[in-house]
């Protein structure tokens, strides 16, 4: 792992106690398989997505600290030298709809943010309960898209009003709703696929609100630079590809990572990302029993360096069977001081 870079991402066995005792530097630890709501310290961020591979494992997130810890409404954060990481999880017995709870989460992240010493979001992860539950605009996903867009109140124009971003659906019984994040103190680079077209320029049919996210973020801080990339999916243009294919999409999904990459190499010129041991791959899987199919897939067409994990998740359209996101590094090829 590069200790120069700002985020120092792994998956790691053991314990979340044992993680956040380890070291000062360590930011968050994600722990699988278990409701938001059972988080027991700042840093230790459960999620209610199971992992399908084995050994169990942590995601383990790292910076420079030491780290302070705290809360403020509804969220708890942990806040290092560079970066800060902020976790909400709002029961939804209690917050009522989706589309109000939705719009709750991101008051309270953005009030949140107003007065931190890093402002700037560089990556959302949303975890919806159901997400695919509701017909036509009572889907929860769209309603989840509708409380987000009434918290943002930013009209798209010609740029995305929110950084990358995640949303994939936890089980339907699920209690919360959960929303984190990563925020600096500058913000990211934000980055579009030439080959979609971009989330909050979506057609009315996907619902009353477009999804208000960039396709990827580059946060560029140590004098290295790191892709954090959204869920990505078998999408071309507007629409999805290889319905009922699930290694097709797949495949599809791995396309649009490396349009992804090579569109951020185009903006940074001397600089361009690899799939390589310094990052991870978080991959969604809608149905377990395309586990197999999609293991051996991944192992074909990514390279085996590329921590990986699996969780199952259900994807923002029923006719999505998988996706990926995660956390690359940049290499550069030359020196260039404007993007110190």
């Amino acid at each position: 792992m590069n200790e120069d870079l700002a985020l120092r991402a792994s998956y790691e066995e053991g314990t979340p106690d044992h993680w956040m005792e380890q070291a000062e530097d360590v930011l968050a630890v994600f722990e699988f398989g278990r409701s938001p709501l059972d988080s027991s310290d700042p840093r230790h961020v459960p999620v209610a997505l199971t992992q399908l591979d084995s050994p169990k494992r942590l995601e383990v997130w790292r910076s420079e600290g030491p780290i302070k810890t705290g809360s403020w409404d509804q969220l708890r954060f942990a806040q290092g030298e560079q970066l800060t990481m902020g976790h909400i999880a709002l029961n939804l017995e209690k917050t009522g709809d989706m589309r109000h709870s939705s719009r709750l989460a991101y008051d309270i992240l953005q009030s949140y943010l107003q007065q931190s010493p890093h402002q700037w979001p560089l990556k959302i992860w949303n975890y919806i309960p159901g997400i695919n539950r509701g017909s036509g605009d009572k889907e929860l996903y769209r309603q989840f898209c509708l409380g987000r867009a009434e918290a943002v109140l930013i009209a798209p124009g010609d740029r995305p009003p929110l950084p990358a971003a995640t949303g994939i659906g936890t089980p339907a019984d699920e209690a919360a709703l959960q929303v984190y994040f990563l925020a600096g103190a500058l913000p990211g680079l934000d980055v579009e696929n030439p080959r979609q077209v971009s989330a909050w320029r979506y057609p009315r049919q996907y619902g009353p609100k477009s999804p208000l996210f960039s396709r990827a973020t580059i946060m560029r801080m140590n004098g290295s630079s790191q892709f954090l990339i959204s869920g990505t999916a078998s999408i071309v243009g507007h629409q999805t590809h290889h319905e009922d294919q699930v290694a097709n999409q797949l495949s599809e999904s791995l396309r649009n990572v490396h349009s992804l990459l090579d569109e951020g190499h185009r903006l940074m010129g001397n600089t361009s990302a690899q799939l390589d041991s310094n990052g991870i791959l978080k991959v969604y899987i809608r149905d377990p029993a395309d586990f197999e199919l999609i293991k051996n897939t991944l192992d074909t067409e990514a390279p085996a360096e590329i921590p990986r994990i699996y969780l199952q998740g259900d994807i923002c359209r029923e006719s999505l069977l998988t996706e990926i996101d995660g956390i690359v590094s940049c290499h550069r090829q030359g020196q260039n001081p404007d993007l110190r």
